[in-house]
């Protein structure tokens, strides 16, 4: 037997899903560990084997997949522990990166209500000081050199900078994009001179139009480089000695697998990997039964994260940003915000207004209920006090809660305060939460003329199954879908992906616009993502070869990725297709009639995505049974409903008694190992084939 394994360093736990060669799956989970990353993969994938009556050498010697989504840059990141970094940059314009985007610099990824405090806010701490960035004599305009590049201060700039402790270096230079000559030399002259200094140029990380970003994109990349590159290669070291001979694949965030070196030549693509793994996770199970509108939430232990899934396709985002960072590089479209498990339930001083987050209690010391320290009410014993755990059976009974410590301190810090029983606070703060999240869903939904009711909501993560039904009933979504893979499906996800590779061209093509010209610039970008490909083993009939556009109304600043639905060589009607489909996906965003195409169109920016097909064994299925779901009840316990009216006493389901096909129409909780599922009292819910959980919020059983 042979095994595929996906894994996901998320910000509370770290999970793991196992397949084997018949499409069974096997899930695993354990908690995140800092700052050694790998002992938490580990854990996890323990608690897989233990199911599999294999030891983890056993499993990792048949593995002949090792699929990986990695926080390990997010988290250097925020606990600034990046590497010493210099800039080389174009003389005279050495202020770009603290610059920022001036003004808009200064609230930028900031909360809404830091927002409103303009006296106040400020930009984000500089990832590198100024006297760590080196002018350099160069000048390129569009394609031409204007001024050559004087390679003796690139030399004098660097032996200074490495004297000074720099560990990684980057480079950005004006119109780089479209002349790279003077970029590509440095590049050489560092490695020469330096060879171990970890070293990123912006024509090879972000060949894209904006300087800031590209500039911070670049910066950014240099910064995490050494230490994703210590990780990854420690991960893989410790993985040949359990005996691994495998071939190690990490996700991008633009939806796909690449290689150990690409990852550590450009981890600035492993930014929030795992989230957009569960994204794919939950396409992937709503793929099989056809379902291609979804709304896809994810509530871990840290943030709440939503992405969407529309006519199959998913979007890229605009504006990439992290840690108040904006950066330049293919990102599918996924916004967060910080409620989730672990988040802090607080009251604001002098008012008692209450407010979720945005600080976490994460892993360590986590929620009180957990009892590893933690000594702030968090969203997770705000469930625990409604009375949707159960205890004896958390995490598969293989970890202990203290739900009379909760209980204590939600009473203390929250409901004392409010002048309200437990009870009925924690009823308040429920609702509060799920609030927040439907305005977010509304956001990224009725806001942009989606309507939410056609979709269906995949709920994923280990908290969000006990809100998910909750905050669906507040859009009228008719179906909530809980994967089995529920809390791990980033990790599923990364089991349904495939090799890919972004290659882009970024030049202003204005009106008219040629066939054959377009058809050009398509040829040599096909050109290199089939060479990478066929570099990687894929036969180039296997190959999917994906194009688009991006295009704005002239004098604007934002683009649109508009794609190209026909293969081969474009002709003049493929052109115009491909310009109408972008005015129609700019009234969609903007509104009907804001589509203005005698104000100028232009091209900005040519993609290619090259796609080397992963063969993937079907999911395991199962015989629908006539089985009594009461098999499957294992207690009954007071939980609190407001569509009960107060506390009613819920069934508490065992999911592993369910069977496919069981239809429960009782209020009440289903304990799964890795998560629990809310029903709410009118709703009703199925298990299918795949021991998937459909919720009906509707209640209507057809």
């Amino acid at each position: 037997m042979t095994y595929r394994i996906g894994t996901d360093i998320g910000g509370t736990c770290t999970d793991s899903a196992v397949m084997d060669e018949d499409g069974r799956v096997v899930i695993g989970k354990d908690l995140t560990t800092y700052p050694d990353f790998s002992e938490g993969i580990f854990n996890s994938l323990r608690t897989a084997t233990e199911k599999m009556d294999l030891t983890l050498e056993e499993l990792l010697q048949d593995t002949e997949l090792f699929l990986h989504a990695t926080s390990v840059g997010e988290n250097a990141l925020f606990e600034r522990e990046g590497a010493e970094t210099g800039l080389l940059t174009t003389k005279g314009f050495e202020e770009t990166l603290h610059a920022t985007r001036g003004g808009y610099g200064r609230w930028s990824g900031l909360p809404f209500e830091e927002v409103k405090d303009i006296v106040n806010s400020d930009k984000p701490d500089p990832l590198i000081p100024r006297e760590r960035v080196a002018g350099i004599s160069e000048r390129a305009y569009r394609e031409q050199i204007v001024e050559p590049l004087d390679e003796q201060e690139v030399v004098e700039a660097v032996d200074s900078l490495v004297d000074d402790g720099v560990e990684a270096m980057a480079g950005c230079f004006l119109w780089s994009f479209t002349a790279p000559e003077h970029e590509q030399r440095v590049k050489d002259v560092l490695q020469e001179r330096y060879p171990d200094l970890y070293v990123s140029m912006s024509n090879d990380i972000s060949p894209t139009m904006g300087e800031y970003e590209r500039t911070a994109t670049t910066v950014l990349n240099a910064y995490l480089g050494p230490t994703t590159e210590q990780y990854l290669e420690s991960l893989g070291t410790t993985l040949e000695d359990y005996g691994f001979d495998g071939l190690i694949l990490l996700m991008f965030a633009h939806g796909g697998l690449v290689t150990r070196r690409d990852a550590i030549e450009k981890p600035v693509g492993l930014i929030e990997s795992g989230p957009v793994g569960g994204l794919l996770g939950s396409r992937f199970v709503a793929g099989e039964r056809d379902i291609e509108n979804v709304i896809s939430t994810d509530m871990g232990g840290t943030t709440f994260k939503v992405g969407i899934i529309n006519d199959g396709r998913l979007e890229y985002a605009d504006e990439p940003m992290v840690g108040r960072y904006h950066y330049q590089f293919p990102k599918r479209d996924i916004n967060s915000i910080a409620v989730a498990g672990g988040s802090i339930i607080s009251l604001e001083e002098g008012t008692n207004v209450p407010s979720v987050g945005p600080e976490s209690a994460g892993s360590d010391p986590g929620p009180v209920c957990y009892g590893r320290g933690g000594e702030q009410p968090t969203v997770t014993d705000v469930d625990m006090i409604q009375g949707y755990f159960a205890p004896e059976y958390f995490l598969g009974g293989d970890k202990e809660m203290n739900p009379a410590k909760a209980h204590d301190v939600f009473e203390e810090q929250i409901a004392d305060p409010l002048g309200k029983s437990p009870v009925e606070a924690a009823a308040d703060i429920y609702e509060l939460i799920n609030s927040i999240v439907a305005d977010l869903l509304r956001e990224m939904t009725v806001e942009k003329g989606i309507d939410p009711r056609k979709f269906t909501l995949v709920s994923i993560g280990g908290a969000a199954g006990m809100h998910a039904a909750s905050y669906a009933r507040m859009l009228d979504i008719p179906e909530v879908l809980v994967p089995y893979t529920a809390s791990v499906n980033s990790a599923l996800g990364l089991l349904s992906t495939d090799v890919t590779h972004e290659h882009l061209d970024v030049r202003q093509v204005k009106p008219p616009f040629e066939a054959d010209r377009i058809n050009g610039i398509f040829a040599d970008l096909e050109s290199e993502a089939r060479d990478k490909l066929t570099a990687e083993g894929f036969d180039p009939e296997e190959m999917t070869i994906e194009r688009s556009i991006s295009m704005r109304y002239q004098r604007q600043v934002h683009e649109l990725v508009t794609p190209i639905e026909t293969s081969g060589e474009l002709d003049q009607s493929d052109v115009d297709e491909t310009i109408d489909r972008f005015e129609t996906l700019y009234e969609k965003r903007y509104g009907e009639g804001s589509a203005f195409k005698e104000g100028g169109i232009e091209m900005t920016e040519f993609r290619v995505r090259g796609v080397g097909p992963m063969s993937m064994p079907e999911f395991n299925e199962h015989e629908l049974t006539d089985s009594s779901v009461d098999d499957a009840i294992v207690g009954e316990k007071e939980m609190y409903f407001k569509q009960a009216g107060g506390i009613i006493d819920g069934n508490v389901y065992d999911f592993t008694d369910l069977t496919p096909g069981d239809v429960i129409d009782e209020p009440g909780v289903i304990l799964t190992p890795v998560t629990t599922i809310v029903v709410n009292p009118g709703d009703v819910a199925r298990m299918d084939r795949y021991q998937n959980v459909y919720i009906d919020i509707e209640g209507d059983d057809q």
